[in-house]
């Protein structure tokens, strides 16, 4: 995103809002979405038709406090994924909140079985190369000597083990950006360490397990797991929410 979307709504300064209420990111998992009012995370496969200008604009906010942008292979075809850029006023937060072994940038890294990425990803220089997320047995001849691999798991990707390849590589301040499945798979290995959600002022009437109960499917996990509501901001008619462990 450019330096001018940032200033296209200039009453919600995103590099403050972000210093002021995220920049205490521990390092863990944290996870970020946007929500319709009754319960959609897109609106026909996409996330833009939720999201607002502030919205995008904490979404690149947040990506400039992490280490690594993490993202499912689906999500990151869809939505065009390329490496992550960030304009001037988020290289300045970058740099004053640096951290030890902080990166210019935030690495980006795709699970993906499949190995199946966007070109957008792949198509850059060596020095911001992806980082692929894939299982032992995974045909990675897609992206061999264009991406970085991280082979865990055989049949199936361990998430657990990937997480803790990423934390080996200096890559402990990791930003979740979905989609569905993947944050699916990192509640159920209980790996998130918190989320930061913007509840959007729409609804989209497509079926979702919290307004139709025909679409839930049982949790694998034995109850529920408990956060913390760290702050609920209104801007407008959206509301930013942070929980924490």
């Amino acid at each position: 995103m450019s330096d001018k979307t940032l200033q296209d709504h200039p009453d919600f300064d995103a590099p403050t809002f972000a210093e002021r209420h995220y920049a205490d990111f521990p390092e863990g998992v944290r996870t970020n979405m946007v929500m319709s009012i009754d319960g959609s995370v897109s609106f026909r496969g996409r996330v833009g038709p939720l999201s607002s200008p502030a919205d995008r604009a904490l979404f690149h906010a947040l990506r400039a406090l992490s280490d690594v942008v993490l993202v499912g292979a689906a999500t990151a075809r869809v939505e065009k994924y390329g490496p992550p850029t960030l304009p001037d006023q988020l290289l300045a937060l970058r740099s004053r909140l640096r951290w030890p072994g902080a990166s210019d940038i935030p690495r980006l890294a795709i699970v993906s079985q499949s190995c199946s990425l966007p070109e957008r990803s792949l198509d850059v220089p060596p020095e911001q190369r992806p980082i692929v997320i894939t299982s032992a047995l995974a045909d990675t001849s897609p992206v061999n000597d264009r991406a970085e691999v991280i082979a865990v798991g055989d049949e199936t990707i361990d998430l657990p083990a990937a997480i803790d390849e990423l934390r080996a590589r200096g890559l402990r301040r990791i930003h979740c950006e979905g989609g569905p499945s993947l944050l699916d798979k990192l509640i159920e290995a209980d790996l998130v360490d918190e989320f930061c959600v913007t509840m959007a002022p729409q609804v989209t009437g497509e079926g979702s397990p919290v307004t139709d109960p025909a679409a839930a499917v049982l949790s694998p996990l034995d109850a529920p797991r408990r956060f913390r509501l760290a702050h609920a901001v209104p801007h407008h008619d959206d509301v930013f929410l942070r929980y924490v462990r």
